[in-house]
Order: structure tokens, then sequence, then C-alpha cells
């Protein structure tokens, strides 16, 4: 007797063809890196049969248990990006050595998820899972098979969205397993359409605890992108049931409007997320504002668990919408600050006269600041004039006294503008200082109110050591560079043949010796190239082989040239690059300085640094929080580079000048 690998029916072995579903017994594996159909593992106990999906990292085949008789899924940890199958045997392996370390901590948190999936085998919404093991280099997960598709597919054959009742139905079956999940202090932390599954019977199934975490432990930042709140993004965000929450919301709003949400942590910034009700007039407001209430920003304002959401989808409880929440909570708490005012008040007017000295010392008065922002090469002035308008929303929200007139100019047009107006002592309020050298300094308001409204620069990388890298405390530094080679994956007849980085001459030239310097400028001037302007063209073009350069040409030469390039660290003691540091005008007036310095603290909070440093990559955040979030977004290429961090070395504003002169002499 034969058993078909499709329907899993036995018949007679001497046909190629099932009677049952026609399946050819012989047809070979849909790609060459699947398992062949047939393959038995763990001691012959499961015939892998055909593969039903694929991922990034896995492979899930039906097979049969020979043992219980019956249809399963098992699902084999492949990270098809660093690993292959040794033809002939099954073995899966990885491609080089240094993939290995990441390939085992994989394979570690593949049967880590495997493990806690068990932990609810019982509850009828959680895909149950049977047995877990190692085999052929890598590990398995032997699960229900689920006939049907996942709830994204289902959600696109029902024309791109489904019926409230639907939506209301899936929601509920996801938060009843999400009640179990939480009870075990455990965080899905991944829900979205893609990891809920609608069985042929209707039943709902969650399954992919890949991203799971218990709670009060160290979070990752792993999250799919429109489904994950705002703390996901970040390894010390307060993360909890709430994050589920909001993922819970963001599946029912997409399902409900068949539109995506917008990425929370662009909401932080200016939020355009249109409530469902709006979207589609048939939806009730009802529903709508449950699913705005479980997608708040906020984590107050979010359902606390899922029973509260689930009472809430229940019509338990009316639900008012975020912002008839926020209104109903500042009137309650008016008028707890009414009735503690009446009692205050018969004190006398001394410690009104108090009050209001004390509000002078601690809020602004009317400012209008004069900004202005330098492009480097990597964007033009309108984008590093709109990068500074999203970095300054929040503050000017909370502050609407200060206004700001931002200018921004190109790379060389800033230079010559900037250091005319400070030998002219026009300065604007606020600005990049960067290429400011040490002659301009007495231009400069010292940033003691800055330095001391950040509080322990221990939270900023480097700032510990502020006063001996910036002993005038004229200039802050908002990220910095760190020192990276850019090897071509296809570099045959340059290999050797490197373009440098002019701001980095002086790095290379400590790490690997004039000659270098040297060399890149005979071979620029052979290609007819310009070394000041053309050394990432010439990597770009081939030319060369290696781009001697930083963290800050990574996101330009991604986009230039993805998947042709990797990233390496050069040999030798790192030391970083201060970038986009910048100052406060002396000649400025009294509240345009308080404001100005006020802001420029404002820039070194996580919002504007998840901005300049994370999304927009202009340098490594020195907010060490946001600097995990870097390294946890760049992963593949620069978390090496991020790790450097601490054992690196940092040249402080006469490095600079140093640097920029060492630049000069090779002109």
């Amino acid at each position: 007797m034969a058993r078909c690998y499709h329907c899993m029916k036995e018949y007679q072995e001497e046909g190629n063809f099932c009677p049952f579903c026609g399946y050819d017994r012989h047809a070979k594996a849909h790609d060459l890196y699947y398992m062949t159909p047939g393959t038995t593992l763990s001691d012959g106990r499961y015939m892998i049969g055909e593969s039903v999906n694929a991922g990034g990292f896995g492979i899930v085949y039906k097979a049969w248990d020979n043992t219980l008789s019956k249809l399963v899924a098992i699902k084999e940890y492949y990270p098809g990006s660093i690993v292959t199958r040794t033809p002939g045997t099954m073995e899966v392996r990885s491609y080089s050595e240094k993939n290995i370390g990441e390939f085992e901590r994989g394979k570690a948190r593949f049967l880590n998820e495997a493990r806690k999936m068990a932990r609810f085998n019982s509850h009828p919404n959680i895909v149950d899972v049977y047995d877990f093991f190692e085999e052929k280099n890598t590990a398995y997960m032997v699960m229900e098979f689920m006939d049907g598709m996942t709830y994204k597919e289902y959600i696109v054959k029902q024309g791109g969205k489904v019926s409230q009742a639907l939506a209301v139905g899936v929601a509920q079956a996801v938060l009843d397993a999400l009640r179990e999940v939480h009870k075990e202090k455990i965080i899905h932390r991944d829900i979205n359409p893609n990891n809920i599954f609608i069985c042929s019977s209707g039943v709902v199934k969650l399954f992919d605890f890949g991203a799971a975490r218990f709670e009060a432990t160290e979070m990752s930042t792993v999250l799919t992108p429109h489904y994950a709140p705002p703390e996901q993004y970040s390894t010390s965000g307060q993360q909890g049931p709430q994050t589920d929450i909001y993922a819970v919301g963001a599946t029912t709003y997409f399902a409900l409007t068949g539109i995506k949400p917008e990425e929370s942590t662009d909401r932080v910034q200016k939020d355009h997320v249109v409530p469902p009700h709006k979207a589609d007039p048939q939806i009730s407001r009802s529903l709508s504002n449950v699913v705005m209430r479980a997608m708040a920003l906020k984590l107050e304002l979010r359902f606390q668990n899922a029973d509260q959401f689930l009472a809430a989808l229940a019509g338990k409880k009316k639900v008012l919408d975020v912002e008839q929440e926020l209104r109903r909570r500042r009137r309650v708490r008016m008028v707890q600050i009414a009735a503690t005012f009446a009692v205050l008040s018969g004190v006398g007017g001394f410690f009104f006269f108090r009050y209001k000295q004390q509000e002078a010392a601690v809020t602004l008065q009317n400012a209008d600041l004069r900004i202005w922002v330098m492009a480097d090469g990597n964007d033009t002035p309108e984008e590093a004039k709109t990068r500074m308008e999203e970095m300054t929303a929040g503050f000017l929200e909370v502050y609407p006294q200060v206004t700001v007139n931002i200018e921004a100019f190109d790379k060389v047009s800033y230079e010559t503008k900037l250091r005319e107006a400070a030998g002219a002592g026009t300065l604007p309020d606020l600005f990049e200082s960067t290429c400011l050298t040490s002659e301009y300094m007495e231009k400069l308001e010292s940033l003691d109110t800055v330095l001391t409204m950040a509080g322990d620069l221990e939270q900023y990388w480097f700032m510990d050591q502020y006063d001996s890298l910036f002993p005038g405390r004229k200039q802050i530094p908002l990220c910095f560079q760190i020192p990276v080679i850019y090897v071509r994956t296809s570099a045959e007849g340059v290999e050797d043949k490197c373009s440098v980085r002019p701001e980095d001459f002086l790095i290379y030239s400590g790490l690997m010796g004039e000659e270098c310097i040297e060399e890149y400028r005979q071979l620029s001037e052979e290609e007819g190239m310009d070394p000041y302007e053309d050394a990432c063209r010439m990597f770009q073009d081939g030319l060369v082989g290696k781009y001697l350069s930083d963290t800050e040409d990574y996101k330009q030469l991604t986009e230039a040239m993805p998947a042709q390039f990797q990233v390496e660290l050069p040999e030798g003691e790192i030391r970083v690059r201060f970038d986009h540091l910048w100052s406060v005008s002396a000649a400025s007036g009294k509240y345009e300085k308080k404001a100005a310095q006020w802001l420029l603290n404002y820039m070194l909070s996580g919002n504007a640094q998840s901005i300049l440093g994370v999304r927009e990559l202009e340098g490594v955040p020195v907010n060490k929080e946001m600097c995990q979030v870097f390294a946890d977004v760049y992963q593949t290429d620069l978390a090496a580079a991020a790790g450097q961090i601490g054992e690196a070395a940092a040249g402080g504003s006469q490095w600079l000048s140093e640097n920029l002169q060492y630049m000069e002499q090779w002109k």
C-alpha cells in the first residue's frame, strides 16, 4: 500500500496517481530546498507529504503520524537566507561559519515557541502543538493540521473587508485565546491577519508564537508594521497585555475597512487614522469607538485586558472614542483641581504670588525661533526641512507660544552662509554647527540649560564625557557615525581598490595608515573623479571593491544597490565621529535663547531621535534607548557595528576641528 502525499489516503502501490485526489506520487517537491515527499522523521514516526506554506524562517508540510494514524502539519525551522540543504541527505547547514551563531539562536527561539504553544493545547482557539524535536541539524514542530486559510487570505477572498458580525466574532475568538495566554504572563506580540487562521469548520485559531515573550523579561524589537503599538518599537517600552490589545484592534480595523492602519510611530507625530465609521458609514459608531479605543496610542486609554475588550465588543458598557474619553478625564481632573484650589485659596495671596514666580521659571514666553538646517549629500534641502518640521512637531504642540521659521540649505551653501553669519553676528537662534571650527565658538551660547534638562547623561552615548569632549559647552551632538567598510559582493578585478569618505580620512589614516588616503587620491585622479565628491559614486559604479566610510551612507547604498554589498568592521580601535551637532546663538534674545535650549533638549528625546536616527538613518542616535531600537531595526548589517559602541572612543570638538583641517590638507 502507498500513501498519497497530498490527501494522505492509502491506495494500491501499483498506481502512480492517487485514485482519490489525482496527485502524482512521483511529483518533485515544489522547490529544490524543500524536503522530498516521503522523507521520514523521528525514527519513522512522521512521513513528510507535500509542502503547504513557506516563509522567511520556516517551511510547513503536510505529514502523516504513523503512531497515531492521523494527518498533522510539521513546521521545519529553515531560515532560507542563511542556510541550504545538503543534496541527498536532507541535512540543513549554514552557508558560512559566520551564520552558525545566528542559526543556532534562531533554532532555540523556534523550539521555545513550540514549548509556549504546547501549554495551550486545551484551548479551542489556539493551534495545538503535539511534538517538537531536533533532527537533520535543524528543528521541527508537529501541530494539528488546519484546513482553511489565514484571516488575511479570507479578507481578500471576501473582497477586501468583512462584515461587522464576522470581524467581531474573530476578534472575540482571538481575545478569548489571549485571555488564557495572558494568564500565563505571556505576550504574543505579533497578532496580525497572517497569524490568525480561519478553519473550514469556521473555528478561529491563533498561531505563530515566535515573537512571544514572558512579561517582565527583556523585549526585542520584533513586530509587524501597521499592527504594533508605539511601545513595541523600543526594547525598553512598557510591553504587556495592552500590546496585544492594540494589535487585535488594528487587525479588526483592517478587517472592517480594508485599510491598513497607519504605523503607530507615525501616528505619534501626526495621527491620520480615520475612525472606522467615517471610513465606512455602514459601520456602527459604537463598534468604531471600541476599535479606536483598542488602538489608542496611550496605554492608559486602551482596554487594560482582554476581558474589558470582550465586554466592550459585547456592548455591556458604553465606550467613548479616544477624544471623548480624553475630554471626560480632563473634566474629572479639573473638578479635582478646583476642589483642591478651594481648600488652598483660604491661605491667602502669598502662595498665589509665589506660584506665579515659579511658573515664570518653568514655562516659556512667546518666542519666534529662526532655525537653520543643513542637507547633506544623502538628502535635499526640502527633505531636511521636512525632517526638522517632524522632529519639532511634538514640542510645538506642547508649547504653542513658540513659533519656528525653518530654513534649509545644501551643504556647500550652508557652510559658507553659516560662517558669514557667525562673522557678522547674525546667526540664527538654533542651528546645526557641525562645520564650525573653534574660532567661531565665542559666537555660541553655553548649553548649560540643555544639559541640566537632560538629567542623567548616562542615558546618552559618550555624554558622561561631555565636559572633556566639548569643554566650552557650546555644541550638542544628536547622533554619531561608526566607521564601517562597505564591500561589493561581486568585485572581480577591483577587489583591493578602495574609496574613502572624506569626513573619515582622519579615522582611516589612523586605522589603515595614510597610504590608503594617498592611494585613493591617485585612483580618483586616474578615473577622472573628484575625491571629495565622488567616493560613494566610485563604489556604486563598481570602480572600487571597498568603500571606507561609516553608517551615514548605509541608507543611500541600500537604495542604490540592494543586496550587492555587505558591511564589515575595520580592524583596530574604533573612534566614532559625532554628527548633527547643534548650537544656540549667543546674540539671540533672552526668550529665544531659552526656547531654543528647551527645543534642543527635546531633540534628544526618543520621539525626535527615532525620526533622525532610526527612520531617516542620519546617524546612530546618542539616546541609548533609541540606539537599541536602531540596532534592532538594522540588525542584518549594522547590529555588529552598534555592538562596538561600548568599546569605541569618541572625538570631541577639538578632534572634529582637527578632522576638518586634515581633510583640507589633502585638497
